[in-house]
């Protein structure tokens, strides 16, 4: 695709936990929980999230504006 920057905030199988990180769904670690990753980490298994993209960046922007009041 054109003009989709591949990291993880673009990303079907991220997961937000806040403003900056989040969790992959791929695959888990064994014995543990999803790997933790920073919204603009990338990996082999990345797959285009679509309009879910716009919905995180908007929420990331609420989230910001909330801690700055």
């Amino acid at each position: 695709m054109r003009g989709v920057k591949k990291c993880c905030l673009s990303c079907k199988f991220f997961r937000l936990v806040d403003a900056e990180s989040g969790l992959c769904r791929v695959e888990k670690v064994a014995g543990a929980d999803y790997p933790a990753k920073q919204t603009d980490d990338s990996c082999a298994k990345w797959r285009d999230s679509g309009q879910q993209y716009f919905i995180r960046v908007g929420w990331i922007k609420a989230q910001k504006a909330d801690a700055a009041k």
